[in-house]
């Protein structure tokens, strides 16, 4: 089982194609597994396991063949079109909604989670297919900002990666995005100048991106025109901003002294079961952020740093921010203040507080 519960996003992915195949209504059946997935996430105990994996490669299967599942989802997105367009000229906006939205949840999970684990692997045939991975969330050049600001500033103001106290998770997906972006301008830009490169040299990364998502659309639009090209671009739209929101949740609102350590109380974690599995181990990553070339199965969970409830309950909470702040920021953050945080970072957190509007819980 160790093994076999990796392999559930395999499994969705294949109902997804499945959906696509029958077409009509069924393209809604890929987005509607998601919903006894999250319940039980939601209502679950944590999942506390160590995994016992003595056979690696059948633990990275599911990572590098996903990628070849993935064209075949597309595939089956695109014959479900061209076949309904044979038959009815127009398709329903109901069906274009489910066949959107479901894309875009595949796009998220497995995908995001398969594709930041192969963008920490050492082996450049796994970094490549992470690349690749990265198309389908219009987003390929996400690894360059990860690995040289993220994983050196968490929980600092040069992190775009930590949200500020107060802030929700609608602003949040747009200032992540476009502190990545900028994140890769200054680092693109410098290594084009150390190569003496022009920065839209065909050997540099922007090239690179933008040749994946225009030709993924491009692919799109000479296979199913226009409702294709639609389809996939609102997708990948949909499933970054998921992904933001997602990521929202993984550092929210932690301080910590620019320069020092990286430690547990840095970040949270989220130990419920099938958020482990669906995005292998992106929510348990304590492990992750003390070595990111530790494979995803060899993370343990922790619980001598801080814990979050489900992230999926945490995201639907977060749809509501008052909810959001009433219920588990506020409590969660006091919890961190008083008993996590050091002296300099609750002096961090006093300031944040009082920036956000929040109580001064430290005044004493």
């Amino acid at each position: 089982m160790d093994y076999l519960r990796y392999y559930l996003g395999t499994f969705i992915m294949s109902i997804g194609i499945i959906g696509f195949y029958m077409g009509g209504p069924w393209v809604w059946v890929g987005a509607s597994t998601f919903i006894p997935l999250i319940l039980i996430d939601i209502f679950s105990k944590k999942d506390l396991r160590v995994r016992h994996i003595s056979t690696p490669w059948l633990a990275d299967l599911p990572l590098h063949l996903h990628f070849f599942f993935m064209v075949i989802l597309y595939a089956a997105l695109f014959y479900w079109i061209k076949t309904e367009q044979g038959i009815e000229q127009t398709i329903p906006f109901s069906y274009l909604l489910g066949a959107t939205i479901s894309i875009a949840l595949f796009n998220v999970a497995p995908t995001a989670g398969i594709g930041h684990e192969l963008l920490h692997r050492r082996n450049p045939i796994s970094r490549f297919l992470g690349m690749l991975i990265g198309t389908f969330v219009g987003d390929p050049t996400r690894d360059i900002a990860h690995a040289h600001t993220h994983h050196l500033h968490l929980g600092t103001v040069n992190d775009s990666d930590t949200c500020a106290r107060g802030k929700t998770i609608y602003t949040f997906a747009f200032t992540a995005t476009w502190g990545s972006l900028k994140d890769f301008y200054l680092m693109e830009k410098a290594r084009c100048a150390r190569a003496g490169e022009s920065f839209f040299s065909p050997n540099g990364r922007l090239f690179k991106a933008l040749l994946q998502v225009g030709g993924l659309l491009l692919i799109s639009f000479l296979i199913a025109g226009i409702y294709g090209c639609l389809v996939v671009l609102s997708s990948i739209i949909l499933a970054k901003l998921f992904i933001e929101m997602l990521n929202y949740f993984q550092h929210y609102g932690i301080v910590r002294l620019e320069g020092t350590p990286n430690q547990s109380h840095h970040l949270w974690n989220h130990l419920s079961p099938v958020s482990r599995l669906i995005a292998f181990e992106i929510t348990n990553h304590n492990d992750h952020h003390r070595d990111s070339y530790i494979p995803y199965y060899a993370l343990k969970p922790h619980l001598t740093g801080p814990q979050m409830p489900s992230i999926f309950l945490c995201f639907l909470s977060g749809l509501i921010p008052p909810l959001w702040f009433k219920y588990i920021a506020k409590p969660k953050l006091k919890d961190w203040d008083l008993n996590y945080a050091t002296a300099e970072e609750r002096e961090l957190a006093r300031a944040a507080n009082k920036k956000a509007g929040w109580p001064d819980w430290l005044a004493d």
